[in-house]
């Protein structure tokens, strides 16, 4: 074996769920919620399919408004 051959580094989670806490969600998590990716998360949200309140330039998708709009049972 080769002194000099490459150490790998360790992989980094590709993506971090970001907590929005009890009464929101972030617009891709909403979408995953319906089976939408990213791209058309946003676009729904764009459209106005997905409710999103504004926070500066944050914006976040309330959680029971959401998912009671879904027909979803489980509040939790």
């Amino acid at each position: 074996m080769s002194k000099w051959r490459r150490k790998s580094k360790p992989l980094k989670p590709k993506g971090k769920p970001r907590n929005r806490g009890p009464y929101g969600l972030s617009i891709p998590d909403a979408g995953k919620m319906i089976g939408l990716g990213k791209n058309a998360s946003y676009d729904a949200t764009k459209a106005g399919k997905i409710p999103v309140m504004e926070f500066g330039k944050q914006k976040i998708v309330p959680r029971l408004p959401w998912l009671q709009k879904i027909g979803a049972t489980d509040a939790a």
